[in-house]
This record gives structure tokens, C-alpha cells and sequence, in this order.
């Protein structure tokens, strides 16, 4: 056999061999998606009741939305479903200090505000006016410093997974990388919030996803603020193509299979993807974020009453208001940052504040009848309420300050 016969014989043997490999690596592959798949099915829970992304086994208040768990007297039962939330002895309906335990309930001055609570509803030495949670010990002040990262595509190997930086006392992300989907979410858990935020490009390459998050509760359930530069099809056409418009866009993932290629696309697609995501919103000005310029957004979400409201701001001009928009699917969880394929992407001056108000009274549907939080919504926006949900919110125009801004 010559020379040339022996080397083409030889190297139809090595493609041969590369082709089985490759073939045995793709079913290898299938057939861990597919055991994945079938493990999921046995291990995955019901939604829990209370809409909050607590299992109905662990929730310690089953019958009303708290995502922190919140357990001021540490009786097992969770403050949203608790009749004496301290544990002195006194019901919420009727205690000047719902959250100190004070069972004498002095009172100097006599304007229904316990002495030990005065200036400071939930005793975490911050005084309320600069405590961004003054009805919650465990939260008062904005902090990004501890966080965690949620890679949304980790088989994936077109990009690098983000790179997050904190800075300024946790009020402050930077990502630096053009990346693959991800996030990072801050551990404390709210239910009522307003996030607020200031968001920068600093480069002029590339044009794709920068966004935030609010209602976490998992890497498979989620609201997303995210705003696309410019029109573009996705170039991973599998699972499915996907094709993102430019523009602002709110949207819910309640994803079946969670981070992977089924949620990356859907993640890219301005619409709605089956048991993915869903759209919620998009701004119809179809206007793309321009690099090297800031943008301050504001969000309300009150999950009591299903509202999410966003506006978006350059210096003092309004790029997008979303109006009024409700959906009911989770209620509440944590907050976050996302990028998508973008770079040197700057979050600043970062402040979320709890937003709820424990009012005595009954309220109808609510299974606890001595107390319920009433959300807190300023004037302009219950205006525009219908009137069936005015009832549920008290009106409050309070302009905060907040520790970050004392430091």
C-alpha cells in the first residue's frame, strides 16, 4: 500500500473517531437533560400558598405572603399571621408597640405610641426616619455587600459568566464583562418595596440587555426590568429563535426548567415565551438606552394589592412610565441586578425601602381578623387606582431619608 493510501486511511480513522466521540458526548448530554428532567419532576413542590416562595412545610405563616419569615417573638409563627407579634401579652389591635415587648405599655405623653417604641417602631437602634425598614430589625439599611450570583445559562460557553464588583458600603454594582445571562440578588427579603436606582454604560461597544429585579424568590421565578439597546436576533437559534426589540420591557419569569437555553432565549425575546417568561409590559416608544448616560429609575411594588409601577428618568426628563400594571404571581422575595451580553454596566446609589403599614382592623379575605398591613402608596399613584383596591392602601407622600445619605 503507498505512502498517500496509508496516511488517508489514517486520518478517515481519526475523523471517524472524532465524529463517535462527538456523537457519544451529545447523547451523553441528552441523557443527562433528560435524568435531570425526570429528577425535577419528583423533587419539584407545589406553588406555595401565600404566592411568596416559601413552601407551605417551611412557611411559618402559610396564609399571608412573608418572604423574610419575619418571627419577631421567635414563637414559630411567622408576624404576618401572629395576634401579638412581640409576645408581651398585648394584641397587635391594641398594642402601642407592636414589635417591642413592653407589657406595662407606658406611654408619657399619651399619643398612643409606646415610650420604648418612640422614634423607633422596630427597636434596631436606627431611628425611623433614616431606617429604610422601620418595621422589620433585620433590615435598615440598603446593602449590596453580601450577594449572590444566579448564572441563567450554565451549560452555555459563547460568553463569560458576569463578573460583579460592590462598592460604596453596598449601594453600588459593577459588571464588567460582556457576558452570558446573570444575576446578582441581595439577601434581604421584602414584600412591599420601592427600588430606586441609578444605571450607566460606560463604553460605546455593544448594544444588548441591562436590567434589574425585584420579587426573587428563585432562580426559576422572578420579575425583570430589562432594557435593550438596539434590534437584534439572538445568534443561539436552539432552542428556539429568539429576537429582542429595543426598548424597556417588564416581565415575569416563572420558568418550568429554570437557568439554561429554554430561559436564556426567552429571557432575549420581547414577548412572551410558554412556561418561560411572560411579558408584562413594554415601553411602545421602542427607544434604546444610549451609552455614556445615566438613567435613575423608580419601581413600586405592592404585591398586597398585585401593583408594579415603573418610571425612568434622564436628568429631569421622563423617558418611560409604565403605568399602573398588575399581576398577582409572586409576592415579594429579593432584589437584584441583571446584565445580559453587555459590559462595563454601572448600578449606583442603589436604595430599596420596605413599604407597608400595619393598621388595626379587619380586612375581608385576609385570614387573621385583630390586624393586616395596608400598602403605602403615594397620593398621585392611588389616584389612579381603581377604587375597589383604595381601601387597601394608605396614602403616604413621607419623603425618606436614608442611612447612606447620613453617612
Amino acid at each position: 500500500r503507498s505512502k498517500i493510501g496509508l496516511e488517508i486511511t489514517k486520518s478517515t480513522k481519526r475523523l471517524k473517531t472524532k465524529e463517535l466521540l462527538r456523537r457519544c458526548v451529545a447523547l451523553a448530554h441528552q441523557a443527562i437533560c433528560v435524568a435531570l428532567r425526570q429528577l425535577q419532576k419528583f423533587t419539584e413542590l407545589p406553588r406555595p400558598t401565600s404566592r411568596d416562595g416559601v413552601n407551605d412545610e417551611r412557611d411559618n405563616c402559610v396564609s399571608a405572603p412573608n418572604p423574610s419569615q419575619m418571627d419577631t417573638d421567635y414563637d414559630g409563627l411567622g408576624d404576618e399571621c401572629d395576634k401579638d407579634l412581640d409576645g408581651d401579652g398585648i394584641a397587635n389591635n391594641v398594642d402601642n408597640c407592636i414589635y417591642i415587648y413592653n407589657p406595662d405599655q407606658a406611654d408619657s405623653d399619651s399619643d398612643g405610641i409606646g415610650n420604648i417604641c418612640t422614634n423607633n417602631l422596630d427597636g434596631d437602634l436606627i431611628v425611623d426616619y433614616v431606617d429604610n425598614c422601620p418595621n422589620n430589625s433585620l433590615i435598615y439599611r440598603t446593602d449590596f455587600r453580601k450577594f449572590q450570583t444566579v448564572i441563567l445559562d450554565p451549560i452555555g460557553e459563547s460568553q463569560k459568566d458576569p463578573y460583579w464588583l460592590v462598592y460604596n458600603n453596598g449601594s453600588e454594582i459593577y459588571q464588567s464583562l460582556n457576558s452570558d445571562p446573570g444575576l446578582a440578588i441581595g439577601y434581604d427579603q421584602l414584600i412591599g418595596v420601592d427600588f430606586e436606582g441609578t444605571f450607566f454604560v460606560d463604553t460605546e461597544v455593544d448594544d444588548d440587555y441591562v436590567g434589574f429585579v425585584f420579587s426573587y424568590q428563585n432562580n426559576k421565578k422572578f420579575y425583570t426590568v430589562m432594557w435593550k439597546k438596539n434590534h437584534q436576533t439572538y445568534w443561539q437559534s436552539t432552542p428556539f429563535r429568539a429576537v429582542a426589540e429595543p426598548g424597556i420591557q417588564i416581565k415575569l419569569v416563572d420558568s418550568e426548567t429554570g437557568p439554561g437555553t429554554h430561559l436564556r432565549n426567552a429571557l432575549w425575546h420581547t414577548g412572551d415565551t410558554p412556561k418561560q417568561v411572560k411579558l408584562l409590559w413594554v415601553d411602545a416608544n421602542n427607544v434604546g438606552w444610549k451609552e455614556k448616560t445615566a438613567y435613575r429609575w423608580f419601581l413600586i411594588h405592592r404585591p398586597l394589592i398585585g401593583l408594579i409601577r415603573f418610571k425612568i428618568f434622564e436628568g429631569e426628563q421622563m423617558i418611560a412610565d409604565s403605568g399602573n400594571i398588575f399581576d398577582s404571581t409572586l409576592a415579594g422575595g429579593r432584589l437584584g441586578v441583571l446584565c445580559f451580553s453587555q459590559e462595563k454596566i454601572i448600578w449606583s446609589d442603589l436604595v430599596y425601602r420596605c413599604n407597608g403599614k400595619l393598621i388595626n382592623g379587619p380586612l375581608p379575605g385576609r385570614s387573621h381578623k385583630y390586624s393586616y398591613d395596608l400598602d403605602n402608596l403615594r397620593e398621585e399613584i392611588y389616584n389612579e387606582l381603581p377604587h375597589s383596591l383604595r381601601g387597601r392602601v394608605h396614602i403616604d407622600n413621607t419623603i425618606y431619608q436614608h442611612v447612606q445619605q447620613q453617612q
